[in-house]
């Protein structure tokens, strides 16, 4: 079956037709269509995310400095006989470093080597020029018994990319299945026109067979008025068929950006796929590739960092030492010789004694969402495990839906030939008739949105169990 559409306004130039599969239009919206690169960007930002926060546990160089500052203000001297007295003095200074710094994500600190030089000349009552170099220092700062963020960024951070790159093979997975209901609605449409346009062309037969038979008095005048009434109920659903239709293409093109205008030939899936994945094999599929069930990790992981937090920062002990060479000097061309030595240590620590059981407090409310999250964990898988099971369940009771809807379908089609040419020659009413002709499009309709049922559980739990279904491979994009 071929099925041909075109857009709502005629292109100014013939464009060549476009015949699709539903496997092409999928391809077409997982490439071009809007959502697909939506989805793309978000991946692109998590991997770009994930790159950063890597690159802050390498090594970092940096040059700092400012050149030139400037400084104008009034200074208080103390004169030798004890009075005051205030000095305009002007002062630009200029420095500069380079240092490279090194976090340690094993114990939370860093260390940095860094080597600079700065000048400041002074003007005004007492003018001077002073340099002064640092041509090494070596620090180091290190926090003690807290809290490492380092440390946890190592092991959120993969676990963070890896759930995106599981979302975006869901998105794909999704795009499908958007696309193919989309798909069903231009092919539901399209035989929604069929049905009618040949429900018109009966019925108006079957009308002015009507009335030579009324002007002869074969029937009542109850029969033609009904197929009066039948006839402009088939014009009705007609036009509205091709308003739906025209609005299920548009939504179509979008959905795969295609050019408005062209002319599209569908080619329906009416071949179905074997389905050998039993409900158990879909539950593990889902289990092993769901970002769902990878995202249930992560939030437990980042309910346990919480809770460490919460412990860590009760107190704080923070170590800091430094040991460098320096050297100053009004001479540029000695602020490099006999450097003296430049050491620095120092302990700094902070020990709450009174703070109304915020510490406690918090503690506690960092263990609780850690019970929530892992009772949401458990819950999200049972939930997921039902889903897949129930739904891989209905793909296999859909598939023989199928074939019945389609044996349905064409024995309604064959009754109802056989009523009308019976109507034609007076073997049976106008009642009989129109109810076989009203069960026959019933019965189309239904074997086409069986179709449509199936084709949206087989991309529905492609979805869930991130595998391709025909091939039982893992989905990849």
């Amino acid at each position: 079956m071929l099925f041909i559409i075109a857009g709502m306004a005629a292109p100014t130039l013939a464009q060549p037709a476009v015949s699709l599969t539903l496997d092409e239009a999928i391809a077409r919206g997982q490439v071009q269509g809007p959502d697909a690169r939506i989805a793309r960007y978000d991946r692109d930002i998590a991997e770009w995310d994930y790159r950063a926060t890597r690159a802050e546990l390498l090594p970092a160089l940096s040059l700092n400095g400012n050149a030139p500052g400037y400084l104008r203000s009034l200074t208080s001297l103390d004169l030798d006989d004890g009075s005051l007295r205030y000095i305009q003095q002007q002062r630009t200074f200029s420095s500069m470093s380079l240092a490279l710094s090194q976090p340690i994500p094993l114990t939370g600190g860093s260390i940095r080597v860094s080597s600079g030089l700065s000048r400041i000349t002074q003007t005004g009552g007492f003018g001077s020029n002073q340099w002064q170099a640092a041509p090494l220092l070596v620090s180091l700062d290190q926090p003690l018994f807290q809290y490492n963020a380092l440390k946890w960024q190592r092991r959120l951070e993969p676990l963070r990319l890896e759930v995106a790159e599981r979302a975006f093979t869901e998105d794909m997975a999704t795009i499908a299945w958007e696309v193919a209901n989309r798909y069903f609605d231009v092919f539901e449409a399209q035989q929604d026109i069929e049905i009618a346009v040949f429900n018109v062309a009966v019925n108006d037969t079957i009308f002015v067979l009507s009335q030579g038979r009324f002007d002869i008095g074969r029937i009542a005048e109850n029969d033609l008025l009904q197929s009066e009434l039948q006839l402009i109920n088939a014009r009705t659903a007609r036009d509205n068929a091709e308003i739906n239709h025209q609005r299920a293409v548009q939504e179509l093109r979008i959905a795969l950006r295609m050019e408005p205008g062209q002319t599209i030939e569908l080619i329906p899936p009416m071949q179905l796929p074997e389905i050998t994945t039993t409900p158990e094999e879909a539950v593990d599929q889902a289990r092993q590739r769901q970002p769902a069930a990878l995202q249930a990790e992560l939030d437990e992981l980042e309910a346990e960092r919480l809770l460490e937090q919460a412990r860590r920062n009760v107190f704080a002990i923070d170590v800091s030492a430094s040991y460098g060479l320096n050297q100053s000097t009004t001479d540029l061309s000695r602020v490099y010789t006999d450097p003296l030595d430049r050491q620095q240590f120092n302990l700094g620590f902070q020990v709450p004694i009174f703070q109304w059981g915020q510490s406690r407090a918090r503690i506690q409310s960092a263990l609780a969402a850690r019970r929530r999250a892992e009772e949401a964990s458990d819950l999200q898988r049972e939930e997921l495990d039902q889903a897949v099971y129930f739904e891989t369940l209905q793909l296999q009771l859909l598939r023989r839906q199928v074939e019945v809807a389609a044996q349905a379908d064409t024995i309604a089609t064959r009754r109802f030939e056989v009523a009308r040419n019976r109507y034609l020659v007076g073997n049976i009413d106008i009642t009989d008739l129109f109810n076989a002709q009203n069960e026959k499009d019933a019965a189309n309709r239904s074997y086409i949105q069986t179709l449509r049922r199936f084709w949206s559980s087989y991309f529905t739990v492609q979805r869930l169990t991130m595998i391709d279904l025909s091939l039982k491979t893992p989905l990849s994009f």
